[in-house]
């Protein structure tokens, strides 16, 4: 699969942050099962769109991923692999297509279009590929699926959905007079989905921003400009959450060793471990707007702190010296059986009794539900599974101001047992 340099899927992080496109030009790209079951999801979603067919319709099917390419496993039963399409996947994917459907009613729908933005950016094969662009008569919309269960995406100042419809403009500019786009993110999995409407105004202000910074990385990339951390490296949750480049990124280490320990002249020569046990025991004194200031700073610490220990890992275990650090052979791993089958015969020849022999355990109300969905338990024998289903209340957690979520009351004195 061929990937665009100023890719949209990656516009969060090198618009906002150009010097990490610098610092991530030699670290190879890597995948993992959950981006595989990503690209399995949008294949299932795009099928279903061009075939005009629901997502149940393909229920118990296996799609194969291979290298970013997804395709239908259609071999016999016992040598399938991939991704089954069970109800889960059917039924987020279906909640992205019914959207998509209601939208595309009376409009032109184009699914997995790809589209080229390179004029607007001034970048040669500028490309991304939508999950579906729909055309109207003044509007044009880009709908985003995203199948992790990861982080909430927010359409709002999307770069990535912003890309996408600088090129749906490019190359079906000439077929209206569109006044905006709409941006649309589905999250089926959070139950979320983010909307937001741009003006054309705005959306060529903002290809004006990214062609500078696209600008500014051609002439550091040719030689004819310097690389300066400062101006071209800028730390960030959102852009530095995905960057291969976060672990030895200077300028995320600073941010963050500032941000725990307080400012250094040379953070090469300070005493790391003194300053943040002494940073540590500060914590409960401080007051709450440096409280706040520090919480919100935890996800980008987090994310840090994991990559920093990912690259000593992945050093030692390519033969490199990590001063202070050696590989040594972990914990064993639980006993289980060799063959479960030879075992579990084994097992029967000795008379044991079933209780004995397996563990049982009740379905949980999740799987009972499946069984709902799937028929096995008919409507009038569900009504009575749901009256022995209960949910206990969720505890109180710490969440941003912003969260559509109300506040709860707090009463020290009372809502809480003395500890």
């Amino acid at each position: 699969m061929a990937h665009a340099r100023f890719s949209p899927s990656a516009a969060h992080r090198w618009i906002p942050c150009p010097g990490s496109m610098i610092l991530e030009k030699d670290i190879a790209n890597t995948s993992s099962v959950h981006a595989d079951e990503g690209t399995a999801a949008h294949f299932l979603a795009s099928e279903c769109l061009e075939r005009d067919r629901n997502a149940t319709d393909f229920l118990n099917c296996f799609i194969v991923v291979k290298n970013g390419n997804a395709a239908w496993d259609n071999e016999n039963a016992e040598t399938r692999t991939g991704f089954c399409v069970d109800l889960e996947m059917s039924e987020n994917v279906q909640k992205y297509l019914d959207a998509v459907r209601s939208q595309a009613d009376g409009n032109e729908l184009l699914i997995e279009q790809r589209v080229n933005f390179s004029n607007f950016i001034d970048a040669e094969n500028a490309f991304g590929t939508g999950d579906a662009i729909i055309i109207g008569q003044s509007e044009i919309q880009v709908h985003d699926l995203k199948y992790g269960r990861g982080v909430k995406v927010d359409a709002e100042n999307n770069e990535q959905l912003k890309l996408y419809a600088l090129g749906a403009l490019s190359d079906f500019g000439m077929f209206g007079d569109f006044t905006q786009v709409r941006l649309v993110i589905h999250q089926p999995r959070l139950n979320h989905v983010s909307e937001s409407v741009v003006s054309i105004e705005d959306l060529y202000d903002f290809a004006h921003r990214a062609k500078n910074t696209v600008q500014m990385i051609k002439a550091i990339d040719a030689g004819a400009a310097i690389f300066e951390a400062k101006d071209m490296l800028n730390p960030g949750e959102k852009q530095c959450h995905w960057c291969k480049a976060k672990a030895t990124c200077p300028a995320l280490i600073e941010h963050v060793i500032e941000t725990v320990a307080g400012e250094f002249d040379d953070l090469s020569t300070c005493d790391l471990e003194a300053e943040i046990k002494q940073a540590v025991e500060d914590v409960p004194q401080h007051e709450n707007q440096l409280l706040a200031k520090l919480y919100a700073a935890l996800p980008l610490i987090e994310s840090w702190s994991k990559a920093v220990a990912e690259a000593v890992s992945s050093k030692l275990h390519s033969g490199e010296q990590v001063p202070g650090y050696k590989l040594v052979q972990g914990r064993a791993g639980n006993r289980t059986w060799a063959n479960a089958e030879d075992a579990e015969q084994v097992l029967k020849g000795m008379r044991l009794k079933v209780e004995e022999m397996y563990d049982l355990k009740l379905i949980s109300p999740t799987n009972a539900e499946k069984l709902q969905k799937a028929g096995v338990i008919g409507p009038r024998q569900w009504t009575k599974v749901q009256d022995l289903i209960v949910r206990p209340e969720g505890k109180p957690t710490v969440a941003h101001e912003s969260d559509k979520r109300p506040a709860l009351d707090i009463n020290p004195l009372n809502d809480f047992d003395t500890v």
